[in-house]
């Protein structure tokens, strides 16, 4: 029964996560902005967007690191997005059976996250960047690398936390 209750808890968790996720990335502007986006006759042409997007990976990145005028912006981007998908892979690990968990967690924060950036050329309430794709699935990767530690580590220490 506690089995169950965990697990109804982290279900419970990760739709909160998901709904946060959504927030940030696809309604991190004002209603009123995202109105004048759709609204606003040069940026609503696909063609446009599609223009100023980035389908080569790791532009952006090298952008970021070499280019920068302000650091700070740069390492909050490429943090932001690493930080933003690493509950993703912690909390699906928590979720799913053990059969190719790890390829499971990586296809599934993939096809997250290319459907964020798809949103966004097809709205126009943000950019398509692939170099978002990859750190969202970095952070997807160190989630699961967290899990795998702290499940080590519940293990080893199981002695502990039973009653």
């Amino acid at each position: 029964m506690k089995t169950r209750k965990r697990k109804i808890v982290v279900w419970i968790v990760f739709a909160i996560y998901l709904a946060l996720l959504i927030k940030v990335i696809l309604l991190k502007y004002p209603m009123s902005m995202i109105k004048h986006i759709l609204n606003s006759s040069e940026i609503s042409s696909l063609s446009f967007r599609i223009a100023h997007s980035n389908f080569i990976p790791f532009k952006t990145i090298l952008e970021y690191l070499s280019k920068s005028q302000n650091m700070r912006i740069s390492v909050k981007n490429i943090l932001g997005n690493i930080v933003a998908f690493a509950p993703f892979g912690f909390l699906l690990s928590l979720l799913i059976g053990r059969i190719n968990k790890f390829k499971s967690i990586i296809l599934s924060a993939f096809v997250l996250s290319l459907m964020f950036e798809i949103i966004q050329l097809l709205t126009a309430i943000g950019t398509f960047d692939v170099d978002d794709i990859l750190l969202n699935l970095l952070g997807a990767v160190l989630g699961y690398l967290f899990y795998q530690i702290f499940m080590r580590f519940i293990k080893e220490n199981k002695y502990y936390y039973t009653v």
